[in-house]
């Protein structure tokens, strides 16, 4: 089943790269649509998106999980072979489908993951397939790469069906396992600490408040690579423009390195709650790296600049892959398993938001806010720790592993983000 799972999941990451790459270009090149227009197209997906995921989520609780994955992983692959006949308008329709399904399948993935693998093999499982999914991913952007060299109509159409196709397979694999997850949630305690909590009490746990609200703060983590970085550079700094692809690929490599050896390690509620804390740190060290880079590149000179971003994208990658080993354990621990949907749903709408905030809040930082910006937010991580500490004081940390530091027990391979 774990082996159905994330050859689904890799399958899903393939599909996604080649989505990055071409979707964008299509959309502005081959259907004419202005960037104003497809912008606002845009934002009307992600703020569905923002909404479908807990919603979604919330109904994975009530009903078979894989069951509705996969009508989402299939309703992708229809509107994605609808770009290729569709008009300009009926295609940008089509981007709020294809965000309202990822997102809400994403929300249900992490649900799966909580109630068909072990409670001591969850975060190695999602360590290895996001490891794996990050070479997946790879592989999808130089598919797109190839497309956006040929640059044709017919090569665009053929990426489409390329990834309408993996979308089925993905969905196919996940429709296979269904039978065994009932199987599984049956044999797996209701709750992580009380048999008899609804899921309609999950916000009512203060404990999984917090940790939602620091998951949407360690959110900005993402943006901050793919968008700060490239602002500030552009905007504050005297350096080549290709130390933001370097950045990229230290980000990328980190994940495939850091990922799996860091979910081994953690193993109770305590070294959860340690992980986002190291986390949190480490994201304080990388907004100061900012401002700091900023002014090497005036006074120092290009190298030691370059250096200061390569700091802070291993700040970045190494925070990133402690918070969020760090925060999935606290929250498969605190979250009964009856509502493992909707609180992923809820959590994920960090992505979103951060998404939907990050090129307004870090467009000001690199225009006018500066280094000020940057030390506020800083110190935002630094005190994060505070709260993931009373999350740690309130949350038993006698229960069975969350991840396992094993090595005799097989590898049946992973999971990604979210």
């Amino acid at each position: 089943m774990e082996r159905r799972l994330a050859a689904a999941l890799i399958t899903l990451y393939v599909a996604t790269g080649l989505s990055f790459s071409v979707l964008v270009v299509y959309m502005l090149q081959q259907q004419q649509l202005s960037p104003a227009v497809y912008g606002l197209g845009a934002t009307v997906a992600a703020v569905l998106g923002l909404v479908a995921g807990p919603a979604i989520g919330t109904l994975a609780d009530r009903f078979n999980g894989c069951v509705l994955y996969a009508c989402l992983m299939w309703t992708m692959a229809v509107a994605t072979l609808g770009l290729t006949v569709a008009p300009p308008l009926v295609a940008l329709g089509l981007l709020s489908v294809l965000v309202m399904s990822a997102r809400g399948s994403a929300a249900i993935l992490a649900a799966l993951v909580g109630r068909a693998v072990g409670r001591d093999r969850r975060l190695r499982f999602r360590a290895v397939v996001r490891a794996m999914s990050n070479v997946a991913m790879i592989v999808g952007l130089a598919l797109g790469a190839v497309v956006l060299a040929l640059g044709t109509r017919a090569a665009f159409r053929a990426s489409f069906v390329v990834e309408a196709v993996a979308l089925f397979v993905a969905g196919f694999l996940v429709w296979r396992v269904r039978r065994r997850v009932v199987v599984a949630e049956e044999e797996t305690p209701a709750t992580a600490d009380g048999p008899g909590e609804s899921a309609r009490g999950l916000l009512r746990d203060r404990r999984v408040v917090v940790l939602m609200a620091l998951g949407w703060l360690f959110a900005l983590a993402e943006p901050m690579l793919t968008i700060a970085i490239p602002l500030w550079v552009g905007a504050r700094m005297d350096v080549p423009m290709w130390i933001v692809s370097v950045a990229l690929v230290v980000n990328t490599l980190g994940v495939v390195v850091l990922q799996v050896p860091v979910a081994r390690r953690v193993t109770t509620v305590r070294q959860a709650a340690r992980s986002a804390q190291l986390g949190a740190v480490f994201f304080a060290i990388a907004a100061v790296m900012f401002p700091l880079a900023a002014v090497l590149s005036e006074r120092v000179g290009v190298a030691a600049a370059l250096g200061a971003v390569a700091v802070l994208a291993v700040a970045l990658v190494v925070g990133n892959i402690l918070s969020s080993v760090g925060s999935t354990g606290l929250l498969y621990d605190i979250v009964p398993q009856q509502s493992y949907g909707k609180s992923q749903g809820l959590y994920g709408m960090g992505f979103d938001v951060a998404s939907l905030a990050a090129p307004a809040l870090f467009g000001w930082f690199a225009a006018g806010g500066g280094p000020t910006g940057w030390y506020v937010l800083g110190l935002l991580f630094v005190v994060s720790v505070l709260p993931v500490q009373w999350i740690q004081l309130r949350t038993r940390d006698a229960k069975p592993a969350t991840s396992t530091c094993d090595p005799a027990k097989p590898d049946v391979s992973a999971a990604p983000a979210a």
